[in-house]
């Protein structure tokens, strides 16, 4: 009777992580990245303990892990591109319509 128990932690750890990263990828996908950096604190601790736990994660759970890290990063990289793309031409545009009616 002690299986159940001793799987517990493991359990607690693997539904953390993954709470944490579906809660990263909701900031992202919502253009908040920046509010991120509280759930990345926690994700990281807790990745910390569960891997010096007696009930560690496995190889493939970290890679699971960090495939979904990965993942957000892309999507977290891809907008951050997006924003400075528009900031530039905003920019451009800006300086356009200064220069237009500078010559009118």
């Amino acid at each position: 009777m002690d299986s159940p128990t001793s799987s517990e932690p493991l359990t607690n750890y693997s539904e953390l992580i993954q709470t944490l990263l579906s809660k990263i990828e909701v900031l992202v996908n919502e253009n908040n990245a920046d509010e991120a950096q509280p759930f990345l604190d926690t994700l990281n601790a807790n990745i910390k303990q569960w891997c010096e736990s007696s009930e560690g994660p496995s190889a493939e759970q970290l890679e699971l892990i960090q495939l979904r890290i990965n993942t957000i990063l892309v999507k977290a990289n891809s907008a951050k591109n997006e924003s400075s793309k528009a900031i530039i031409k905003q920019k451009k545009s800006g300086k356009a319509i200064k220069a237009y009616k500078a010559a009118n």
